[in-house]
């Protein structure tokens, strides 16, 4: 498995000079991570984070973009998810670590009111920090041993499943030396921990078990002995870590750090930094250059906007290698398993549907029969670039709502913060999962919110799902019923019939359980694929786009309904219904065709089944005809193979090594 890279940084550290001085040679050094730990104690000893004011802060944020620096916040050691005052102290480093960009919060792991009220304490939080693109991870003490971990998970995956894959483990060496089960023998410590226990990010320190002296590693017991640290490296990469690996000390001389990362990286197998961020397509592997491009641009737009220039540095003959890892990033990121961040800009979402529009003309201009099945796989990612998104000022609905006087202020002031100012400055898919949480709070069955405040939210969630292209395949049918009026196609004789065949679709969908009623709705499914086929060619960019998003959805929901019908075929019978089974065989290898996979040898195979059904309902079956079905069938099957080994091949593998350098 092709591994992210791992990088190596330090920590602040309250016996330096200044609170900066470890940052400030850990940029000077040219360490790749850093890592903030407010720890001022009771006696004014250290720094909290109030003693960096919003230009400071703004500052190192800064640096560490230009100097490609990963960023962590340590929560001051003293938090406690199950005290009191968790709640109100813990959305300060929230705030910290969004002012300086960092990317995750560490807090400590503590047990003295039990793991599920820890659990409950942190859940809180959990949303926020994803939203926000911060991971969170627990830390062992030396108080706290492998198996607590292993609990931890296994009653987080329980307690909220879908929260559990947004909170990781914080390893620390040092403390897994102090433990009691393991003193002096934290390799075990590692090998206890169970393997779905996601270790995310590293602290490196040594002592010799008598007191967490937080040593340079390579300076403690590892300076006569390396087969400890060699053998934390060896479990890590065995474990696929991909995170930072912070070296949590500030000797003298500081020197000292940079012979533990030189070492660290030979251990890790770090290629050597290199001063070149700019990477070249030509020379570089796609993953290289999107993890890249990934982590120098935050926002959704901004991702849009360099996959845009991307694509058209590459000209008319696109990388399809690249195409394939493009469509699959775009997938994450829609999906939300790779976060976007607000970048500081004030753009609205029309800035990002004309990006849109720019990505499709060119995919437009640079499709083949090669490549279409891939670029297919963009269409549904892109932002809709319809009237509605493109004008000045879209999706004002919001405004009004966040306006209303028949709601509460404390909903005012969420829906004006989490949602409207968000979404009128950096939009991104968040916004989306944001809507939907409020969509869901104002219709719970507790609540009582006026009717009209109600319908007018969902009206507006609608058009929001409408721009990311998330609604579902009844509302982009019906969406493509209103606006065909305001395109030439809607002015035809033939745009009415499509019309009346799309409300009968919807009609036999709702109402088919019945083999023949599935098969009737496979076949109106496969007319309608036809008919906006046949419109592309004379469509504007954002009616085409309409048209083939729709199209793709009717292509999934073929599956569906294929699905239902094989169940029954299963079934081992004296008589098969020959014809039955040819012709759903030739609707699929029809839809297959309407999809872009082998046009040629789709259309041969289908007029071979249409003959042999023919031939059937005309006369008693033969066994040269069955023989003459069995090699049409054996053609489907090769067809099918090729398909299928198509799509492993093209992004199977991307998905997951993608998947891997994005963490």
């Amino acid at each position: 498995m092709k591994m992210h890279r791992i990088r190596i940084g330090t920590q602040t550290a309250f016996s330096a000079a200044t609170i900066l001085a470890p940052f400030e040679y850990a940029v000077a050094n040219g360490f790749d991570a850093f890592e903030w730990l407010p720890d001022k104690t009771a006696s004014g000893v250290g720094w909290e984070q109030r003693d960096l004011d919003a230009q400071t802060r703004r500052r190192i944020k800064e640096t560490a973009f230009e100097h490609d620096i990963r960023q962590s916040v340590h929560a001051p050691w003293q938090l406690n998810p199950t005290d009191p005052t968790f709640e109100q102290r813990f959305p300060e480093t929230i705030e910290f670590s969004q002012d300086l960009n960092a990317s995750l919060i560490n807090i400590h792991l503590y047990l003295d009111q039990g793991i599920d009220a820890y659990i409950q304490g942190i859940l809180r939080f959990v949303k926020t920090l994803t939203d926000a693109g911060i991971t969170l991870t627990i830390e062992n003490t030396p108080l706290t041993g492998p198996q607590d971990f292993n609990l931890f998970f296994e009653r987080l995956r329980d307690l909220a499943p879908g929260r559990a894959s947004q909170v990781g483990m914080c390893l620390d060496i040092g403390h897994a030396n102090l433990c009691e089960a393991t003193r002096n023998d934290y390799l075990r410590f590692i090998d206890l921990i169970a393997p779905e226990v996601p270790i995310v990010h590293l602290h490196l320190h040594e002592n010799y078990g008598d007191a967490d002296t937080h040593l340079t590693v390579f300076t403690g017991p590892s300076q006569k002995d390396e087969s400890g640290i060699t053998g934390v490296v060896a479990r890590m990469k065995q474990r696929g870590f991909s995170g930072s690996v912070i070296l949590e000390q500030w000797p003298d001389p500081p020197e000292l750090l940079n012979q533990a990362r030189d070492r660290l990286r030979v251990l890790f197998d770090i290629p050597p930094p290199s001063d070149d961020h700019v990477f070249d397509i030509q020379e570089n592997d796609p993953v290289r250059v999107i993890t890249h491009a990934n982590q120098q641009n935050p926002s959704w737009r901004q991702r849009l906007a360099w996959i845009r220039d991307l694509l058209v540095s590459q000209g008319p003959e696109i990388d399809m290698d690249l195409l394939a890892y493009l469509a699959v990033y775009l997938r994450l990121i829609g999906t939300g398993q790779i976060p976007c961040r607000e970048d500081g800009g004030h753009y609205r979402p029309s800035h990002h549907a004309a990006i849109a529009r720019d990505i499709f003309e060119h995919l437009s201009r640079v499709k083949n029969a090669q490549n279409a099945l891939i670029i297919r796989k963009i269409y549904p990612w892109l932002p809709s670039f319809s009237p509605a998104f493109t004008r000045a000022e879209p999706l004002t609905r919001i405004r009004d709502i966040a306006h209303r006087n028949d709601i509460p202020k404390p909903l005012k002031r969420e829906i004006k913060h989490s949602l409207q100012n968000k979404l009128h400055r950096c939009a991104g898919p968040e916004d989306l999962a944001t809507s939907a949480a409020l969509l869901k709070k104002i219709t719970d069955s507790k609540a009582h919110y006026s009717k009209a405040f109600v319908e007018s939210y969902k009206i507006f969630h609608a058009q929001l799902e409408e721009f990311f292209n998330a609604a579902g395949l009844d509302r982009q049918l019906e969406a493509i019923v209103r606006s065909g009026k305001e395109h030439p196609e809607g002015r035809h004789d033939s745009w009415f019939d499509t019309v009346e065949r799309i409300r009968v679709f919807l009609k036999t969908k709702k109402t088919s359980k019945t083999q023949s009623g599935l098969i009737r709705s496979y076949e109106q499914l496969t007319d309608l694929r036809v008919r906006f086929h046949d419109m592309l060619p004379s469509a504007t960019n954002e009616w085409a786009h309409r048209l083939l998003v729709t199209d793709i959805a009717l292509e999934d929901f073929s599956f569906a309904i294929l699905g239902q019908l094989l169940n029954p075929l299963e079934k081992k019978t004296k008589h098969p219904p020959w014809s039955h089974i040819l012709h759903i065989l030739q609707l699929t290898v029809r839809n297959l065709e309407l999809s872009d996979v082998d046009e040629k040898e789709c259309r041969a195979i289908a007029s071979e089944l249409e003959a042999w059904e023919k031939e059937l309902k005309a006369k008693r079956p033969s066994r040269l005809l069955f023989l003459r079905i069995k090699a049409t069938v054996d053609r489907c099957r090769r067809l099918s193979d090729r398909y299928a080994d198509r799509i492993l091949g093209d992004f199977a593998l991307k998905v997951e090594t993608l998947g891997s350098a994005l963490g």
